[in-house]
């Protein structure tokens, strides 16, 4: 071929393909403006925040006062505070609970209402409907629950012959107390992401599995759960986050005080009492800073090991 002909054939080529018209400059800026209240939103009330925040950190700042440079000894004090410490310890233990308990929970749910059609189509509602509903709003009806002396948990174990619980008023049951509330409250968002991985299932698989002999217990543990292993990852790594970030729950049934004897002081309820309760903004932008990068690496870690556990098709 001459150089004559390539040229040829790059210009036939340059003039076939369509130029950008008036419609699609239209369709781009169509997108732009309907994607700028969005991105506006996220610079306003997110991204400017945490870089303030961050900022905050490295700063003596009183409202109403002088502001100076204070390097790194906000993190210093932290580091130093039994207290933040506890409140890191906490919030460990309460995702230590949450994690395996969501996991088993939602996949006994989801597969009681996948095997059961008429049940599913009962329960759906009330299954999800906790979850849609405010938790500061709910924990009151808690606090009526786990009342020590007229609460409804307790006279049941009173039917039962048991002894009653102190719940929230004893440091030993007031995390597991929270965390009971906390799988009440949001399991049903889970629920319904596995019922929504069950049903897109290739059929032929578990129909197969089903001539063959394999029982439910079977056809659960050795075909659902790996088929589903994606989905049942993506479940934890939410829940963690979630759970390290664990406030309003916190904050609504120990009536923001994290008690009894701080035992269900999270880390960041007691970033809000350091900010908003004892007015140390800089003290508390520095444990916010801390707490995040935890949550980074808790959240790097989790996805390390679940990469190495999980199936994909």
């Amino acid at each position: 071929m001459s150089v004559t002909d390539a040229f040829l054939r790059w210009t036939a080529q340059t003039v076939a393909e369509p130029s950008p018209g008036p419609s699609r400059l239209r369709e781009g800026l169509l997108a732009a403006c309907l994607l700028a209240p969005v991105f506006l939103f996220l610079v306003a009330f997110v991204y400017a925040p945490a870089v303030l925040a961050f900022a905050l950190a490295f700063l003596n700042f009183h409202p109403g006062g002088t502001t100076a440079y204070a390097g790194l000894s906000n993190f210093h004090a932290a580091l130093s505070d039994p207290l933040f410490w506890r409140s890191m310890a906490n919030t460990g233990l309460y995702a230590l609970m949450m994690v395996p308990s969501t996991l088993v929970l939602s996949v006994a749910l989801a597969a009681l209402l996948q095997s059961n059609r008429r049940l599913f189509r009962f329960t759906q509602s009330l299954v999800v409907l906790p979850y849609v509903t405010p938790a500061v709003g709910t924990a009151i009806g808690w606090l009526w629950m786990y009342n020590p002396n007229f609460g409804i948990l307790n006279a049941l174990l009173r039917d039962v012959g048991l002894r009653p619980i102190g719940w929230l008023n004893s440091p030993h049951w007031a995390m597991p107390a929270v965390v009971l509330y906390s799988l009440w409250h949001g399991i049903g968002f889970d629920v319904l992401i596995l019922l929504s991985a069950m049903s897109q299932l290739p059929e032929g698989v578990l129909e197969s599995a089903r001539v063959d002999g394999a029982g439910p217990w079977t056809r659960l543990f050795r075909i659902t759960l790996p088929l589903i292993s994606p989905t049942l990852f993506f479940i934890a790594v939410m829940t963690t986050i979630g759970s390290l970030q664990a406030f309003a729950q916190v904050y609504a049934l120990s009536l923001s005080s994290g008690g009894p004897e701080n035992a269900t002081l999270t880390a960041l309820l007691y970033v809000y009492q350091q900010a908003f309760t004892n007015g140390q903004f800089s003290y508390a932008a520095a444990m916010a800073a801390m707490l995040v990068v935890c949550i980074f690496a808790v959240t790097a870690l989790t996805r390390w090991i679940g990469h190495r556990l999980t199936f994909y098709q």
